[in-house]
């Protein structure tokens, strides 16, 4: 049996982090979503061969991943023509041969990992959800799978279990990738396969319990995937240099090369990774991840929030419900407002249109190598794009294109 781990996805909706990165490269408490899904494909006792489809353009990125040995081949995806496409690409690099295939970016917690371990074509992994709306959704029988409905009408599912996007497929329905036709998205699917399969009556499922699968492909879905990280997944333990005058309270990580300063209060689960430095006098709040190398200095507090590789919060910030991209940087005094001034749920623009998230506390998306002035505000939704720049003072209330330059009056 072989894996195929699909990251050929862009992440257009995820921007502006997958301005800077692919989707499948965004880190969760240290390790990329891509080496998770090699690591689970490892797991699996009946793998002996991982084949990672990448963008065409993009192999020798993906190539270089730490995760990446010799049990694993990476192949080009030439163009987006969808997921049944993709896994096209792996079977053909792979040979004919049943397939246990991961989505490279959607977050799988490690207790669930057990049930992928297991899994034995055909089956699928499918996951329990509070809004099978937004998902495809399986029609369930005591015996198996009868069929799957693509997002139905809120109030019409026929169950809240949906696709996660692990499979073990047999090969026999692999050899049928060639004949699938364009959806209606102009895209060869997957779940064309799945449904042929469902209507066999042979499709058996397992199910992830709530909360332990989540499909990253918005901003804030990358949020949560990080808190469910920090839920199900942190071994708590102190291998940095923590100041005796430091208080750490719950569970709590802190790397071999992390600087945690005088007087720095951190409230777990947090996660604190190698060479981050922390403080002095600066707090760090429930559910916060701060990636290799980034900074919250002097007085800053980070609230529920992801500080990438190299960001930097120097002093002076409140960063909650947020995202600071790699290597970005915020001037003295800049903000995150995190709630709206009514209270309802946050909204940001996703490929051109405004849709609601669901969320009553968020913050803003920055991108990589991103910076602001001081005493800059950026309110609740805001995207910055990466290598933006935005001038001192000023009160960010659109989105910011990426690299533009963003002066308000009298800035």
């Amino acid at each position: 049996m072989k894996a195929a781990i699909l990251a050929a996805g862009r992440g257009e909706r995820l921007k502006p982090l997958t301005e800077t990165r692919l989707k499948p490269l965004l880190p969760i408490l240290g390790e990329s979503l891509l080496c998770r899904a090699v690591r689970m494909a490892r797991e699996h006792p009946r793998v002996d061969e991982i084949v990672v489809v990448a963008p065409g353009d993009r192999v020798a990125e993906v190539e270089a991943q730490p995760c990446m040995g010799d049990d694993v081949v990476v192949v080009g995806q030439s163009e987006p023509r969808g997921t049944g496409d993709a896994l096209r690409v792996a079977f053909d690099a792979g040979g004919d041969d049943d397939y246990l295939v991961i989505f490279s970016d959607v977050f799988l917690a490690r207790p669930a990992w057990r049930l992928a371990r297991e899994m034995k074509p055909p089956q699928v992994l499918l996951a329990e959800v509070e809004n099978p709306s937004e998902f495809g959704v399986a029609i369930v029988s005591d015996g198996g799978i009868e069929g799957f409905v693509e997002k139905p009408e809120p109030g019409t599912e026929p169950s809240n279990l949906a696709l996660t996007g692990v499979y073990a497929l047999p090969a026999e329905s692999l050899r049928l990738l060639g004949s699938l036709r364009p959806s209606a998205r102009g895209e060869l699917e997957l779940t064309d396969i799945l449904d042929r399969l469902s209507r066999g009556g042979g499709l058996s499922y397992a199910v992830v319990e709530r909360g332990m699968w989540r499909d990253v492909g918005r901003p804030w879905d990358y949020i949560l995937a990080v808190r469910a990280a920090l839920e199900y997944e942190l071994e708590p333990r102190v291998e940095g240099e923590v100041h005796p005058s430091a208080v750490l309270e719950g569970p709590v990580y802190v790397a071999p090369t992390a600087r945690v300063r005088a007087h720095v209060a951190v409230e777990g689960p947090a996660y604190i990774g190698p060479g981050v430095d922390v403080g002095p006098c600066a707090r760090l709040r429930p559910m916060t991840a701060l990636e290799r190398g980034s900074k919250a200095g002097f007085s800053v507090e980070v609230k529920g929030s992801i500080l990438l590789e190299g960001a930097r919060a120097p002093h002076l910030n409140y960063v909650g419900d947020s995202v600071i991209g790699e290597e970005a940087n915020l001037g003295a005094g800049t903000v995150t407002a995190n709630l709206r001034f009514d209270g309802r749920p946050v909204k940001m623009t996703v490929k051109g249109r405004r849709v609601s998230t669901g969320l009553r506390k968020l913050g803003a998306i920055v991108g990589g190598h991103a910076q602001t002035g001081i005493n800059v505000s950026l309110m609740p939704g805001v995207k910055v794009g990466s290598y933006a720049r935005v001038w001192p003072g000023c009160v960010v209330s659109r989105d910011v294109p990426r690299g533009a330059e963003y002066r308000c009056q009298g800035a």
